[in-house]
């Protein structure tokens, strides 16, 4: 085997991974606090590279100024979603059903603006795509490698602000005993608009990485299934820290796999994993911080 090969996988596999984790901190979020198992944040990843590359494309805007347009546009999105959600009275079982529905309706929706033709950002607009540094004859991808700092932030702030914060005491309050809660004066319907804004403005960051070294198709949401959700599990619900680890974990195993075995091996070897996790560890790898 191909040292040089396996230690280039194993490297991209560690950078891929935070992508993996900041596309799965949200439904993490989401799922373990509020318990709304939201399918259209896989919708909301989708939007969030579509429109990195319309607006980079039509404007000439750098793709990593992006990130101060989505993160509020897609916080607002978020938060309008969750009162739609309190609205409507859903459980955890029905928000499956009803973001299900809503993940069909804004694929459509993408499918209808931009088509199912393959998109990318040109070089021209989007010198990042092609950019690497080498250390050591290892080749790290620049947009993975912002993209993996970018999910590290993301990681410990949220985990600290959950930990240490009086809005991080209200989201465990909330948790363990809404009524109570309020008994206190914690509005469980404000703690949970915000965590729903947070959870979508990560889904939309990480769409905004994923428009830099991709290409995009209407129909990328469905590979994205499987490998958000192992990470989900993987790492134990609503733990921002599991889900970084795991997502290191699903991004390295999978990088090992496709050198080893070939690239149709790489889901087959993650979900073995995911089945024995479930089997051992059913709360997931690492320890749950907010469910």
């Amino acid at each position: 085997m191909d040292v040089d090969l396996l230690a280039q996988a194993v490297v991209s596999g560690v950078l891929i991974g935070g992508l993996y984790a900041m596309m799965s901190i949200g439904l993490s979020l989401s799922w373990g606090a509020l318990k709304i198992i939201n399918l259209a944040h896989f919708t909301f990843i989708l939007i969030g590279a579509y429109l990195t590359y319309q607006l980079t494309t039509s404007f000439g805007i750098d793709p990593f100024l992006m990130i101060v347009i989505v993160f509020p546009l897609f916080f607002v999105a978020g938060a309008l979603l969750q009162l739609f959600f309190e609205w409507a009275k859903v459980d955890e079982f029905r928000s499956l059903l009803i973001s299900f529905g809503l993940f069909i309706i804004f694929t459509s929706l993408v499918r209808t603006v931009w088509t199912a033709d393959f998109r990318r950002i040109s070089s021209e607009d989007n010198p990042y795509a092609s950019a690497s540094i080498f250390v050591f004859g290892v080749a790290l991808q620049v947009p993975l490698i912002a993209a993996f700092i970018a999910a590290v932030v993301i990681a410990v702030g949220t985990s600290l602000a959950l930990s240490r914060t009086h809005f991080g005491r209200a989201v465990r309050a909330v948790v363990q005993d809404a009524e109570m809660a309020r008994a206190f004066g914690i509005d469980p319907r404000r703690v949970a608009v915000i965590l729903s804004g947070l959870a979508t403005a990560y889904s939309g960051l990480a769409g905004v990485f994923i428009a830099m070294f991709q290409v995009l198709s209407p129909t990328m949401t469905f590979a994205w299934f499987g490998i958000v959700f192992s990470v989900v599990i993987l790492g134990g619900l609503g733990s921002p820290y599991g889900a970084l680890g795991a997502g290191i974990i699903v991004g390295v195993v999978g990088g090992v796999a496709t050198v080893v075995w070939g690239p149709l091996s790489a889901p087959l070897v993650t979900f073995l994993l995911l089945i024995a996790a479930l089997l051992f560890r059913p709360a997931g790898l690492f320890r749950r911080s907010t469910a």
